[in-house]
This record gives structure tokens, sequence and C-alpha cells, in this order.
């Protein structure tokens, strides 16, 4: 598989570039892809999925929608998912990646010391290291933790000779820090004090603590996101991100930021912030991923298609950011993966992989053959949800995506839609509206590729799902890489692979399995299996329980409910809340 990865055709220009630009991927360690919490949730927990049971995240669907993507009955040991991680992250320029400090606690330390293992026993051109995350507990015991395990190891993260440390949320530990420097202080006066620049030397004492913890000197990136969370308004000098960035980049190594939109997100100070932070001595981190966030039921933001992916990698470009870090490798639970996933296949993976090249080099990628994404939601705006709540909605569009070496046609079949796209990177979008998304490429008249995504826009949608699902030229060529003659899982909950008219979703819902692709083709269109006179056609369309009825079934499912003392009042009140 090495091998492989050696004879791709951009890898020449990765081993030429020069030591100063590094990207590393943010990992959560409690998810590492085909073994421990998450394959025990797709082959155990999907079964149990009901619109009528259950609370909160339950009554819209479950948390993750865009699970990794490996072979379906297939589970792989620790070491042996590591390695098919690092293998992935290798093949699209990617220098290492960085474990949030500890989310998962000691599974994420477990994934840890795996990660370290097979890249030392492989000698794999890839190195590792930790992110702090004030959620998690990470801090100077974290980074003691990383360095007394592996601190002499050739794949351990280094900067200028020092380990790499990276920080997400750094303002919330310079709260925590400034509340234990000043325990007489209220709240409100630490609040307060965190805006002004006079406390800002403190952040350099904070980590010069966490540096005698762990016993060395550390080379730190911090994030520069939320940093002024709950500061009162009047207390902050003009412009305080960048105020600051000047004075943090003389304690700092680098600075950095989780995400560049949203909540938490430097938006247009970047470029000040940038400067600010490169004319202190500090690396520029600009804030890189986050090309869409889907963290049910909580938050919600994303472009219509794939800009955000330009939009932070040119940023990288035009503000000389030298050291990355993309958010994030694999949290599939907030859908902001770039890892190869269910519903985005190999896409975002892929796409960032071009990206990387082109940050590295300086010059967009030239290829020898076409490239052809697409991307798109699942249903328009106003299709109504059902059985599952309702929740959020992203305004999204059919986009399709081409990097091209010449020229060529793009027709949508059954859309009405064709253009002339030119040679090189170019996008184009369209409204999404319910059918088959279908691109095809010609040149004097001649088809020379053609793509159908898997997953149909639908107009009855049975859950909250506002991911971007994308299916593109690279997903077979690449997934054949990892798992060779294994047939490639193509998941799909809105596609019919059986024709009869009754999505795949319906099926494996009412009568399969949740979640298992085998059981997608289970139930007859024209049967009438609850005898209320309707087909299970009919019920799809009406968007009706096909099985015993309403509202007898959610009665019936609910006995353990009656057995804690609730009457059938009670379930079905909750049933509609």
């Amino acid at each position: 598989m090495l091998m492989m990865f050696l004879t791709l055709p951009w890898f020449g220009d990765l081993l030429a570039e020069p030591e100063t630009k590094a990207v590393y991927a943010h990992y959560m360690g409690c998810w590492p892809a085909g073994s421990g919490a998450l394959e025990w949730e797709r082959q155990n927990g999907l079964k149990h999925l009901r619109h009528d049971r259950g609370k909160g995240v339950a009554r819209h669907g479950g948390h993750v929608r865009n699970y990794d993507l490996v072979p379906p009955d297939k589970r792989l040991s620790l070491e042996e998912s590591a390695d098919i991680e690092i293998r992935r992250a290798m093949r699209i320029g990617i220098d290492g990646f960085a474990i949030d400090a500890w989310a998962g606690q000691d599974d994420a330390k477990r994934t840890l010391n795996a990660l370290f293992a097979v890249a030392e026993a492989k000698d794999y051109p890839f190195k590792i290291t930790i992110c702090l995350d004030p959620s998690c507990g990470g801090g100077g015991e974290a980074i003691k933790y990383l360095l007394d395990r592996h601190g002499k190891s050739p794949k351990l993260a280094r900067r200028n000779g020092k380990p790499l440390i990276f920080g997400y949320g750094t303002g919330f530990f310079y709260w925590g820090y400034l509340k234990q420097r000043f325990p007489d202080k209220s709240e409100d006066e630490i609040k307060r004090l965190r805006g002004t620049p006079e406390a800002w030397k403190y952040l350099g004492e904070m980590h010069r603590e966490w540096e005698k913890i762990a016993g060395e000197p550390c080379f730190f990136h911090i994030d520069m996101g939320y940093f002024f969370h709950e500061v009162p308004n009047g207390v902050m000098p003009p412009d305080p991100v960048v105020k600051a960035a000047s004075i943090f980049g003389k304690q700092v190594g680098a600075i950095g930021a989780f995400t560049w939109a949203g909540y938490g997100g430097l938006g247009p100070r970047l470029p000040d912030i940038a400067k600010a932070t490169i004319n202190a001595g500090a690396e520029w981190s600009c804030p890189i991923g986050m090309y869409q966030k889907e963290n049910i039921p909580y938050e919600l933001f994303g472009p219509k298609g794939t800009e955000w992916v330009d939009y932070c990698w040119s940023d990288a470009r035009k503000q000389n950011a030298t050291l990355l870090q993309i958010t994030t490798w694999n949290d599939y639970g907030e859908n902001t993966n770039i890892a190869p996933g269910w519903n985005t296949r190999f896409g975002s993976y892929s796409l960032t992989g071009y990206h990387i090249q082109w940050w590295k080099t300086g010059e967009p990628p030239a290829l020898a053959s076409d490239r052809i994404y697409i991307t798109h939601r699942k249903y328009p705006r106003g299709a109504k949800v059902w059985p599952f709540t309702q929740g959020g909605f992203i305004d999204g569009a059919i986009e399709v995506l081409t990097i091209l070496p010449r020229p060529a046609t793009i027709r949508l079949p059954g859309r009405d839609a064709e253009y002339e796209a030119p040679a090189g990177y170019h996008r184009q979008q369209f409204p999404v509206t319910p059918g088959k998304v279908i691109a095809e490429l010609l040149r004097d008249g001649n088809l020379e590729l053609r793509l159908e995504s898997p997953e149909r826009i639908t107009d009855r949608p049975f859950r909250e799902d506002n991911g971007m699902v994308c299916w593109s030229s690279e997903d077979e060529r690449l997934w054949k890489e990892d798992f060779g003659d294994t047939p490639m899982l193509i998941y799909s909950e809105y596609g019919d692979v059986d024709n009869d008219g009754l999505p795949n979703w319906f099926e494996m819902y009412w009568f399969g399995q949740w979640g298992d692709m085998k059981t997608a083709t289970v139930a007859q269109p024209d049967d009438d299996p609850d005898k209320d006179g309707k087909t299970n056609l009919e019920e799809y369309h009406a968007q009706t329980n096909p099985t015993l009825g309403k509202p007898k079934m959610e009665i019936e499912l609910n006995k353990e409910d009656r057995k804690a003392g609730k009457d059938e009042k009670d379930i079905e009140d909750e049933f509609e809340d």
C-alpha cells in the first residue's frame, strides 16, 4: 500500500516541499475508523433507532449521519485502524495527526499509543502529537502523558526541535488560569481582566507552567477563537483579537483558530490577525476545515456547496500560513470530518488533498485526467420531515465541481441543465429539486465520463439531515487502494437499489435493520402488512406508518413505559412532543 502512495501523481512534489510548511489533522481519538466505539455503534446501536423512543437527539433520528467509510461487516483492530488512518492521511499530503486530549479519555490514549506504534513499526513519514482541549481535561498533565510515553519517538511531532503541541479553546484554559492565579477576584472581575492587555502576559506564564509539568520546552500553537467569550463591552481595546495576537505572538510558537465561520470564528479579521502574528515572530495557522457543521441537535451551519473548502485554503495561501491544523479528520458526530464517510465518500477528503498540494507548492496541481465532484443536499427547503422531528435547515445547491485538463461540456440529465466547463478548477450550482443527480462530461459530442450520485434528492425526508452528499470520479479508485477487491460500501437513504419505488431508508427502517444496506430490498411495494387498505408504496407517499397503523404502533412500542407507570395518554403525549 505504501508503494501505491509513492506512485500517486503528486507525491513527488510533496517530497520536494520545504520543511517550513506542515499540515496536521485534528483527530478524535474516541472514533478510530472501523474500530472502537464508532464500530460498536454501527454494529449495535443503529438497530435501535426509533422515532417513538427516547427524547432529544433520538427524536431527531440520532446524532451521527456521516459514519466512517470502511467495509460494513469488518471490524478492524486498533492497529489496523491506525494503519489505514495514517495511510489515508499521507495520501493527500497530511503530515501528522493532533489527537484531541482527551476526547474519549482512556480510549483516546489507547488510540494515540496505537498510532505511534504503527507509525514506528512501519516507519511511515508521519508525525503524531496532541491538541489540548479544555473540555476534556487537557493541559500540562496531558503533555506530560505524551512525553513520558513518546517523548523519544522519532514520530513525535516537533517544531524548531521542540515537541509541537496544538491548542483548541485556549481562551478557556486562560480563563481558568486567571481564576487560579487570582483566587480573590470575583467571576465578573476575571471576565474584565481577560479583556485587558496588561493581563495578556499571563498566557505566556500559563504555558511556561505547562512546560514545567511536562519537563521540557514545547512549541505551542494556540486557538484564538472564543478568546474573549463573555468579556463585557467597553473593556477591550479596539481590534482586541489583532492586538492580542501581536502580544501572544511573542509568547507562543503559532497562533490559529478552529474555524473562520460560525460562532467563535474570526471572520474578516483574519488577514490582520495573520499579519500581527507573523510580525510578532510566531507562525500563522490559518483556520482550515469546518467545511460544514451539523452537530445535531445543537449547531448547524455551512455553505450551499463546497465554497468553504476554497475560502479556507485561499486564505491559507494569501496569509502566508506555514503551520495548519485541519478541523477535523474524524469528528463524525459533528459532520466536520474530511476522512472518508458514508455520505461524503472521498469527496471532501480528495478536494482537501488537491488544496494541500496547491498550498505546499504555490501552484494549482496540473492533473492529467478529468475529475468531477457532485455535491448536494438530500432534500429542499419546505420538505416535511416524518416520522422524526423536523429540525433545522441549510439552503443548499446541486453543485458540480470540475477539475479538467481541457474544456468540456457538462450536462445534468433530467434537469435541463448544460454548460461549458473551462479547463482547471470550476464550480457550477443549481437548485435543489427532487430526483436523481447525474453529471455527464462530453467532448465533441462524445460521452467521456458519467457520474450518478447514489443518493437521490427527496421531497419526503424521514429525518433532519443537512450535511453534504458527495460522489466523485475519485471514489472507486481510492476505495480500491484502501480495500482491494472488497465491494465498496455505497450507502444511500433515498436511493432505491431494487427500483421498486420504495426508497432504501423506508425498507431498512420499517422492515429491515437500520443502516444495513443489505436489508434495503426486503419489502414489496404492493404489500399491505398492517391491513389498513394502503399499500407500502401508498404509505410511503402519504408519509404514514406501514407496519401497524397509526397510532397503535407507537402505543405498543412503549409497553416498557407503561410498566414504568405511564398510561396510554402519557405515551401519546410523549410521542406528540
